[in-house]
């Protein structure tokens, strides 16, 4: 109910701040790409690699001057890290698979026509997670994280974005988090770890 109730927020959000745009200029579309996860602890990313995952999702822009528009956007985003270790002498991976829905609140600065610099908070929920572990060249064992996942999750966003044309877009982002992935930040996956995300996207305004 808890999570049920976080996403409708979240998506109350995202119509709320676009319907409030300049009447005849707020410009809507999608947007897809890559993520290279991980979560920045120095315990918990010890002999991590990113995770790579996808996103996808519904961005819009609010024009306020010529120059600065206010870009929110809705997303759906795989996250979480890969570890690697060697357990008696067999190679085995541990991967965290945690999905979130994210509304980044974005500020959107045009150097020129067609280059953009983007910077904002955001927030998300994490609606799923999974630990998957494979062990030596064994199938992998993939299991529900029931406990222990801080469902909220909010930080910063900054991108670069390019026009390709009036509509097409692309664009280059690093978000950080500043709150917990995990509830308890004194176990052993590590102290106050948080998402760190790079990602590549392709967009189109309709």
């Amino acid at each position: 109910m808890k999570l049920h109730s976080g996403l409708f927020t979240l998506i109350v959000l995202f119509i709320s701040v676009t319907i409030f745009g300049q009447e005849g200029q707020t410009r809507f579309g999608f947007k897809a790409g890559v993520n290279f996860s991980s979560i920045a602890s120095g315990q918990y990313n010890e002999g991590g690699i990113p995770r790579v995952g996808i996103l996808f999702g519904l961005v819009s822009e609010i024009p306020i001057t010529p120059e600065i528009s206010f870009a929110p956007e809705l997303l759906y985003s795989q996250q979480g890290n890969v570890r690697r270790f060697n357990e008696m002498g067999s190679n085995s991976t541990t991967r965290t698979h945690l999905n979130y829905v994210n509304v980044p609140l974005l500020f959107k600065y045009y150097m020129n026509d067609n280059v953009s610099i983007d910077l904002g908070p955001y927030t998300g929920l994490n609606i799923i997670a999974n630990s998957v572990i494979r062990s030596g060249g064994g199938a992998p064992s993939s299991t529900k994280i029931e406990e222990g996942i801080n469902f909220f999750d909010a930080g910063i966003t900054g991108s670069i974005g390019y026009m390709m044309s009036q509509d097409f877009f692309i664009s280059a982002r690093y978000s950080r988090g500043f709150t917990s992935v995990f509830d308890n930040t004194a176990d052993s996956l590590g102290l106050r770890a948080k998402n760190s995300v790079f990602n590549l996207s392709f967009g189109l305004y309709l």
